[in-house]
């Protein structure tokens, strides 16, 4: 291994940027649901048969998965949370988008195919040694 690739090998650095990167960017659509309530997604879970108060689950995927994400806090079990909220989030929002590409040549579904994939990494990889609670 070359010095340089050998001074880049810090997995639990990369683990750690991972998780706090992510977590920071999927926490900001839970602030923005504490600001601006659950009304949409309830219309949306109406529209499709849900009930409407399923809507309140946001908070846990959308805030509370990320803050332990964040803090490597049973990060394997926040990341499959996660996963389960980006599933929800395609099926009520990016079904129409799977199989799209806009105008730029970017998947319709690129978001939260983004999130769902670093989680999916997540869950897979553990937290890391900068932890609060490493699951290595």
């Amino acid at each position: 291994m070359s010095k340089f690739n050998a001074m880049l090998d810090m997995p639990d650095v990369g683990k750690l940027v991972l998780r706090v990167s992510f977590g920071l960017m999927f926490l900001l659509h839970g602030i923005h649901k504490i600001h601006g309530g659950t009304d949409f997604i309830q219309g949306l879970l109406v529209q499709n048969g849900l009930p409407a108060f399923i809507a309140y689950g946001v908070y846990l995927g959308e805030v509370v998965a990320p803050v332990m994400l964040i803090l490597g806090v049973f990060t394997r079990f926040a990341a499959v949370i996660v996963i389960g909220t980006c599933f929800f989030i395609t099926y009520l929002v990016h079904m129409g988008d799977l199989f799209v590409l806009d105008q730029h040549g970017a998947w319709g579904a690129e978001g939260v195919g983004v999130y769902l994939f670093s989680a999916v990494a997540m869950m897979f990889l553990g937290s890391g040694k900068y932890a609060l609670l490493a699951d290595r």
